[in-house]
């Protein structure tokens, strides 16, 4: 192939900074020769780590940290501190201090993951395969050397290095059996085989294979895991290529001893790697919102800086003439009005500086990674079922668990376990398997079999009144012959491997009533063994079920030599493509396919299609060559499919069961009490969905249903009418729409009106809805709604649009495989866990979270407005009477580790009594603990508290004399403000605490003792200090003592106050407060729900917890939609 796709990589990789790959849409389709290596396209080296090596860490690394605006801020103001003019620490850029540490906490953080990443890199790099190449001796060489045209040999069990044309196999066949759990997460076998016309490479040596020059050629890099479209040329001779010859990197190889083939995508442009695709960073509302305080915070900042400059500038014209002691030029500043005013605002800037917290951000991911790991290691999160973890991988996104507005839940595998069992069937006009008549015994004399709950005793003596032929037997044997099932023998015992549990349940069904698949032969034909005597069906072709075509298909040639068609499928897709039926017949499956819909049975149609010989060979020409295209050929064998499966008898129909999950039903309904809007979102008829609906508790006989079901765009127009006149009568509504309908009513002009019906509905579900329309349906709630919160949990890879296009996305790891899981935010065992994942961390990290932002905005008001009120007996000279040590320490030191550890451990109320009590949920969803009346609360809260300390402070050390008619200095007193600072924050957060472990009282009692530590070095141990031996000045005398009384008593009386009238003027929105020593008693409380509690503190029924807690000081409640 060419290489200019590929100079720019080269390129960048010389210089060793960063390797760059081009997109894979911009690369040219490929054309190699197999055993001749192409050396212009990169080795098979992966690398998911983001940096090159330390070099490339420390300046992209830099770079990274200080695109958050944060950051930027505090180096500006580092630069406006060695500008000598406004400087207020004699030139020296101090906050470079606090600012270093923090940039390096984040950057150790980033190189602890990504070195985590490089070591697993160089584990997969540097496996070993067995490479074999023109002019060197077969060896074992690392999975890196491969390049793209390379033979290799894999062994049984091994992986798969590289992506691979399949060209011999240990198998007689020419089959490969792979496991792709590392792709999918399925663990069911796969076969791949040799294309047919390259079967001769089966008897070849490995040294004709070596000298094989074949060339290949096929569509450039992509992500599809199955689709490969390309030819081979050997002999002159075309031959098409699918994704049934073609194995991928990450494979395991099992049930054969060896497989030999060419590499065709290595290293980025294999197709795993091109599903690693990295996620959308995702940002809490919280986050959002603290971003938007900030810049309010920053804004407010320059006012008060103009002001404070301007305040200066006028009283420096007023009193230049009474400050000749200072000998003041005329050519200096302060003489020039307007140059003044810069230099003071300079200077207020400054002094101004940790207005913005400085260790906000690093606090808060330091928190919400902690919180992430409780998440993990909660019991009350693992599957004991399936022995499945939490895990979290978007940790930034706790908060927003404990704000969910809106779920959206597929159904198949998700709210069911995906574990289908064969129930009922219908054929011939008669149904079977509403009875349970055959008794234990009876059932122990069949053959043994996973998947069936089937005990129809009736079944079996119509089946055995006419054995071997009737309408029966062509039911039982369309389901043995037609599936992609593929059989294996291990220690005697035939085993089935499906590609998924309808198929399995399907094929089971009919080996229980003695019609057993007993697998493909050499000569591909398929053995079914009926009762004792193998019967031989030639298979001819295989019409795969996918998404779009929703029906799988085999044409057989049986020993009389006659061609059939088989065909299954979903009701709606089949009925198009059958020929005219007797009417009796039709009415009578199809209200049998309607009763077992109604009781939340998965159903299929089964048909057949005797094919004339000449029929079959015209379609099989126009078959061949659309396999053989290159370009269109998916489409193109799908239109010739669909030439064949027309004229289809009905043969009967089946019906099979999914069973719910544990606890499904009571989850759903808690998440509802919450206040949250349940969607589900199925690919079932609405029917099915309906009874499943009730089975999960999301639908009730309380709720009218409003159904919208109509394949046009007028008669869609005229339901959508009728459904919002019905949804504007009624309060309690339900939403069942199907998906033929949704692709009218998602176009702009019906959207609006959608979602105006659904906000007057409790419960929506969405039938028969394709893994687009999900993504459609969360798109549109999200565009119509911005200020809510979603939510889209699933478990398989049709689900993973909707979980990326939420806010929150929650992927199961089931049995559809883990293609969900890896692209969600959260990864969880069972739908279950859900309700304790937001009820309980989402609600408690919402509500800790916003107290951490909140408490660091308020601490740093006690910090930083002392200076401005001091400055009202200075002529706001923006003097700064703090020492810069102990100024820069507040935010690392003295107040930090406290409100981390409150933010990781305290808790309100435990796991148990939140999950039950679902009402407590309200306050993410109605954002009452981070609002802009709460965040106004802690700023003047904080500005008024630092007013009061400052008052008693300057009135105690400033008015009189403190020792032998000494007065404190201005940095003794500065010193004393910053240390009561120190001591309110702290006890603010022993206020708003919950509970109140060894840990928090360390930290506490260690933040204060470090803040008097860190004042006698500078005092005692710093002789050439500002403050030089006022330490031991201060703590000598009792009015230290008292004065400190009198701060810490004045203050916390007044939040003390604040906080009782802010819950009085909010009375009844208040729901979390109540008294701190109140007992649990009754202790089945904590395992009963009780949904209709009205939590309110004149309610005698709250939850009895024995968990003693403070008032929190958020009373204030506003609903932000």
């Amino acid at each position: 192939m060419d290489s200019h796709s590929y100079n720019n990589e080269t390129t960048i990789k010389k210089l060793g900074f960063i390797t760059v790959r081009p997109p894979a849409h911009q690369m040219n389709d490929r054309s190699i020769v197999s055993n001749v290596p192409d050396l212009a396209v990169p080795d098979n080296q992966i690398t998911t780590s983001k940096y090159s090596s330390i070099i490339t860490f420390i300046p992209l690394n830099l770079i990274e940290q200080f695109s958050k605006l944060a950051n930027v801020y505090f180096l500006i103001i580092a630069i406006m501190q060695m500008i000598s003019t406004i400087s207020i620490t004699n030139g020296q850029p101090v906050i470079m201090g606090p600012l270093s540490i923090v940039v390096c906490i984040s950057m150790i953080k980033d190189f602890v993951e990504d070195y985590q990443r490089r070591r697993s890199d160089e584990a997969e790099n540097t496996r070993k395969t067995y490479l074999i190449r023109t002019n060197e001796p077969p060896r074992e060489a690392q999975w890196r050397e491969l390049r793209i045209g390379d033979l290799i040999k894999v062994q049984k069990d091994e992986q798969i290095p590289a992506d691979i044309l399949l060209m011999q196999t240990s198998d007689k066949k020419g089959n490969a059996f792979i496991e792709t759990k590392n792709l999918d997460g399925e663990t069911n076998l796969k076969c791949k085989n040799i294309q047919k016309n390259l079967k001769q490479l089966q008897e070849q040596s490995e040294d004709s294979l070596l000298a094989l020059r074949m060339t290949i050629k096929y569509e450039r890099p992509n992500p599809y895991l199955y689709q490969f479209t390309g030819s081979a040329e050997i002999n002159n001779q075309q031959i098409p290529l699918s994704e049934k010859n073609f194995i991928l990197r990450g494979c395991a190889l099992r049930n054969v001893n060896f497989i030999y083939g060419v590499v065709c995508y290595n290293g980025h442009d294999s197709k795993i790697m091109l599903n690693s695709v990295k996620a959308i960073p995702k940002r809490s509302h919280l986050e959002r919102t603290m971003n938007l305080f900030i810049i309010v915070i920053f804004l407010l900042q320059m006012i008060m800086c103009c002001f404070g400059g301007f305040l200066n500038s006028q009283w420096q014209q007023i009193h230049n003439s009474e400050l000749s002691y200072l000998d003041i030029q005329n050519t200096e500043p302060e003489h020039n009005f307007v140059k003044n005013l810069f230099i003071k605002w300079g200077n207020w800037i400054l002094i101004f500086t940790n207005f913005v917290p400085i260790s906000l951000l690093v606090s808060l991911e330091m928190v919400k990674y902690f919180q992430g790991m409780l998440i993990t290691f909660d019991k009350g999160t693992y599957s004991a079922e399936y022995d499945i973890k939490t895990t979290v991988q978007s940790s930034n996104l706790n908060e927003e668990l404990g704000q969910v507005d809106y779920i959206f839940s597929d159904k198949t595998g998700t709210l069911t376990k995906n574990q289908m069992d064969f129930k009922c069937l219908t054929v011939n006009k008669k149904s079977y398997g509403k009875e349970v008549t055959l008794s234990n015994e009876e059932v122990s004399k069949l053959a043994q079999v996973t998947n069936v709950d089937f005990r129809d005793k009736a079944f079996f003596n119509d089946l055995n009144q006419t054995p071997g032929k009737g309408p029966l037997h062509e039911f039982l044997l369309c389901l043995s012959l037609c599936h992609t099932i593929v059989t294996e023998n291990k220690n005697g015992q035939l085993l089935y491997q499906a590609s998924s549990p309808d198929e399995l349940a399907l094929v089971n069904f009919a080996r229980f009533c003695g019609y057993t698949f007993e697998g493909v032969d050499a000569s591909n034909s398929m053995v079914v063994n009926i009762k004792g005597d193998n019967k031989i069906y030639q298979l001819l072709h295989v019409l795969e079920f996918n998404s779009t075509r929703k029906r799988v298909s085999v044409i057989v040639q049986d020993q009389q030599n006659q061609i059939i068609l088989y065909t299954k499928g979903a009701d709606s897709v089949i009925e198009p493509l059958m020929k005219p039926v007797v009417p009796q017949l039709k009415e009578k499956t199809w209200n049998d396919l309607q009763e077992f819909a109604s009781i939340g049975l998965r159903t299929l149609l089964l048909t057949r299609r005797i094919l004339p010989l000449q029929t079959y060979k015209e379609w099989e020409k126009t078959y061949l060559q659309a396999c053989s295209a290159i370009q269109n050929r998916d489409n193109l064998m799908m239109e010739a499919q669909a030439k064949i499966e027309q004229e289809l008898e009905l043969i009967g129909g089946t019906a099979i069961e999914d069973k719910l999950q544990e606890d499904v039903g009571p989850t759903i309904q808690n998440l509802k009490d919450a206040g949250i809007k349940v969607w589900v979102l199925t690919g079932d008829k609405i029917e099915t969905a309906i009874n499943i609906g009730y089975s999960c508790q999301l639908l009730n006989d309380t709720l009218q249903q409003i159904i919208v079901d109509a394949n046009d765009e007028q008669s869609v127009n005229k339901e959508l009418e009728k459904a919002f006149q019905k949804s504007q009568n009624n309060n309690k509504n339900a939403l069942v729409i199907s998906g033929n309908a949704l692709i009218i009513a998602m176009k702009p002009e019906y959207s609006r009106k959608v979602m105006e019906i659904a906000e007057r509905c409790e419960a929506v579900v969405a039938c028969r809805v394709s893994p687009k329309q999900k993504q459609e349906i969360v798109q549109l709630v999200r565009s119509n709604k911005p200020n809510v919160t979603t939510l889209a949990i699933g478990d398989g890879a049709n689900d993973v649009n909707m979980i990326t296009a939420a806010h929150i996305g929650i992927g199961i790891k089931g049995v559809e495989g883990q293609q969900a899981a890896r692209a969600s935010d959260y990864a969880v065992g069972e739908f279950r866990i859900l309700r304790r994942l937001t009820l309980y961390h989402g609600r408690e990290s919402y509500r800790k979270n916003s107290t951490l932002v909140n408490y660091n905005f308020y601490k740093n008001m006690l910090l930083v407005l002392p200076q401005y009120w001091w400055a009202l007996n200075n002529g706001f000279s923006a003097v700064m009477f703090y020492d810069q040590l102990l100024y820069q320490s507040y935010n690392l030191f003295f107040t930090s580790l406290p409100i981390v550890l409150y933010a990781i451990f305290d808790e309100e109320f435990s796991g148990d009594i939140l999950s039950s009590n679902p009402n407590l949920y309200d306050i993410g969803i109605k954002h009452k603990l981070f609002n802009v009346k709460i965040f106004l609360y802690w700023v003047i809260n904080g500005t008024i508290q630092a007013g009061i300390l400052s008052y008693l402070t300057f009135q105690t050390y400033e008015t009189s004399s403190i020792y032998n008619g000494m007065m404190a200095g201005l940095w003794t007193t500065g010193a004393i403000v910053l240390g009561y600072s120190v001591l309110n924050s702290n006890i603010k957060i022993i206020l708003f605490s919950n509970t109140y472990s060894i840990g928090v009282i360390f930290a506490l009692l260690g933040s204060v003792l470090l803040y008097l530590f860190l004042f006698f070095i500078v005092s005692e141990k710093m002789p050439k200090s500002d403050m030089s031996n006022s330490q031991s000045a201060t703590l000598i005398h009792l009015r230290f003592y008292f004065a400190t009384l009198l701060v810490v008593g004045a203050t916390s009386i007044f939040d003390f106050a604040l906080t009782k009238f802010a819950q009085w003027s909010q009375y009844d929105q208040v729901t979390t407060q109540h008294d701190k020593h109140i007992e649990l008693q009754d202790e089945q409380f904590l395992h009963q729900p009780s949904p209709n509690t009205q939590f309110q503190l004149n309610n005698s029924q709250v939850p009895k917890s024995p968990i003693k807690r403070g008032y929190t000081g958020f009373a204030f409640s506003q609903e932000e939609h």
